[in-house]
């Protein structure tokens, strides 16, 4: 029975046009070859790109200093994470 399944002999031409499409159907969403390098190296330049992307968000906003002004004189205090001010100014 099984030897039916996967070998041609012993098929009509109908049911082995039919394995064919089922094959088919069975890798239809997986790369193969060319397009799977491709794809990879896709991937992996995005994930680079989006990580220095991080990164550099990360230290930009670690560095950025207090906007708060006392007597027309700018702070000089490094501002909390996700805020403009720092410690002293909240």
């Amino acid at each position: 029975g099984s030897s039916l399944l996967t070998g041609p002999e012993g098929l009509m031409a109908k049911e082995r046009e039919n394995l064919k499409r089922l094959k088919c159907l069975r890798r239809y969403r997986q790369r193969y070859g060319v397009e799977a390098l491709l794809h990879r190296q896709l991937k992996e330049r995005r994930m680079l790109a989006t990580d220095g992307a991080a990164q550099q968000a990360h230290t930009t906003r670690s560095s950025q200093r207090c906007l708060a002004f006392v007597d027309d004189v700018r702070c000089s205090n490094q501002s909390l994470p996700m805020t403009r001010h720092c410690l002293t100014r909240i």
